[in-house]
């Protein structure tokens, strides 16, 4: 169907998808630039700026996605703090989780690394936690601007 056979106060209308377009902008840019010193931190010495300025890329495209779920899962007349905390918290979780490398010196079958927790070594340990930093940064800061452009009304919530 056409956008103009959709009847009134359509969900998935013509300014719904304009409404999800602009979550995504916001999303992008908030949250590429949250996360811009964390990654600098993390990348420039270790791998340089190439790597940074991909790494920049990749988090604001996902940062793009995350404002776009983040639109749709918290909703007008919804204010749930709890869904919003989840919403950014999975997105944290699989993120941070999906950048740890498995150094090549650990075995398999069962993971073993070494020392702290066999499974986890440090330089695990340290890949979680400044790839958490930065994760919090990405996502929290589309988050905060995704609230602040609610408020704002430059944005509105997806229906219920």
């Amino acid at each position: 169907r056409g956008d103009d056979e959709r009847k009134p106060g359509d969900k998935f209308s013509f300014g719904q998808r304009i409404e999800s377009t602009k979550s995504a902008v916001i999303g992008l840019l908030a949250g590429g630039v949250a996360a811009t010193p964390f990654t600098a931190l993390h990348d420039l010495p270790l791998f340089g700026a190439a790597q940074w300025e991909f790494d920049t890329d990749m988090g604001s495209l996902q940062s793009a996605l995350f404002a776009i779920v983040y639109r749709y899962c918290v909703r007008e007349d919804d204010d749930n703090f709890m869904l919003n905390m989840g919403v950014i918290g999975a997105f944290i979780v699989v993120r941070t989780l999906s950048r740890v490398r498995v150094p090549a010196y650990c075995t398999a079958a069962p993971l073993d690394c070494g020392d702290p927790t066999g499974y986890f070594d440090w330089d695990m340990i340290s890949q979680l936690v400044f790839n958490g930093l930065e994760s919090v940064a990405l996502f929290g800061g589309a988050a905060a601007a995704m609230e602040l452009a609610y408020s704002k009304k430059w944005l509105s919530k997806f229906p219920n």
